[in-house]
């Protein structure tokens, strides 16, 4: 093999040199000309650290944020801060007592039922009392979070149900009676106004009315109502006495003899008889009661007109 001139050699080592120099030039040129901005992740990440700053109350929330401009999905936050915040808190009973939309209502009537304490309470029993009719509703959804244990709330309810003239209204108002443990003395008046309202002239009244009784009453009595009820000539308060014998456990030979022959009728609509069945199965029943009950068990069908299984059949 022939040595490579001395010359040749020289200039290919000269080339390479060059060409390997420019390039380390022109890389270092990029580099320095590149902005000094961080990555867009980062930067990602700094956005959502902020907008996390204003959710948990930061001082750094852009001006016209106010407390409805939690990020959606993000009630238990609110919640969390209207408890351990009483600026807060007074800033979304002010937004609740103001407010329009039905969405946003709704949001902010969710976090303060959560919240319930004595602003909540004192605000519901300023707006169940107003003489604005959207006023006295919003009220009274507020008011749903307290117990009637609590005597503010008991009486202010008691006094709208004795005033109450319009039957949806007074519907509304029996259905928020939630049974709870209260003294004798102070059942007493809602019980007395729940007798008189099994009377009203609107079924619907009639209905809630029958359910809440034998809730509330902690006497004998509840056979009389149940049965009363089993008798009315609207449907809708039958079912009801149908629901408040499964909800007080009432037994009598008169209500099995009333389910027995609902549940027989076919007259009724398929739901009563179905009710009636149902609440048979916690009726002792001698042979043929238990017959008419199979029979009626077997005809049972449930809203899409599908057979309904019952023990014993």
């Amino acid at each position: 093999m022939k040595p490579i001139p001395l010359g040749f050699a020289l200039l290919a080592a000269a080339l390479f040199g060059g060409v390997v120099g420019s390039l380390i030039t022109r890389a270092s040129t990029a580099s320095s000309a590149a902005p000094s901005t961080p990555p867009a992740s980062i930067a990602a990440r700094g956005h959502a650290h902020a907008a996390q700053t204003r959710a948990n109350g930061g001082n750094h929330a852009p001006d016209g944020y106010g407390a409805t401009a939690t990020p959606p999905n993000d009630s238990e936050r609110m919640i969390q801060r209207a408890r351990r915040d009483p600026a807060y808190l007074r800033e979304l009973l002010r937004d609740y007592s103001f407010k329009t939309e039905l969405d946003k209502r709704g949001a902010l009537l969710a976090v303060l039922q959560a919240v319930a304490n004595d602003e909540v309470l004192r605000l519901a029993r300023q707006l169940a009392d107003s003489g604005d009719p959207e006023s006295r509703r919003n009220g009274l959804d507020l008011l749903k979070a307290f117990s009637l244990d609590q005597p503010q709330v008991r009486e202010l309810l008691s006094r709208q149900l004795q005033a109450e003239r319009d039957p949806a209204m007074l519907k509304n108002l029996v259905d928020m009676l939630a049974p709870t443990v209260v003294a004798s003395e102070d059942a007493a008046p809602l019980l007395e106004r729940l007798s008189e309202l099994r009377q009203h002239p609107d079924p619907a009244v009639r209905a809630s009315a029958v359910v809440q009784s034998v809730q509330w009453n902690k006497h004998a009595g509840n056979e009389e109502i149940l049965q009363r009820a089993m008798l009315d000539p609207d449907l809708s308060v039958r079912q009801a006495a149908i629901a408040g014998i499964n909800a007080s456990s009432t037994r009598s030979d008169r209500l099995k003899d009333s389910l027995l022959a609902l549940a027989a009728d076919p007259q009724t609509d398929a739901e009563t008889r179905n009710s009636a069945v149902f609440a048979l199965q916690n009726f002792a029943m001698n042979r043929g009661e238990y017959a008419l009950y199979r029979k009626a068990a077997a005809q049972a069908v449930d809203g899409d007109g599908h057979e309904r299984e019952y023990p014993g059949r």
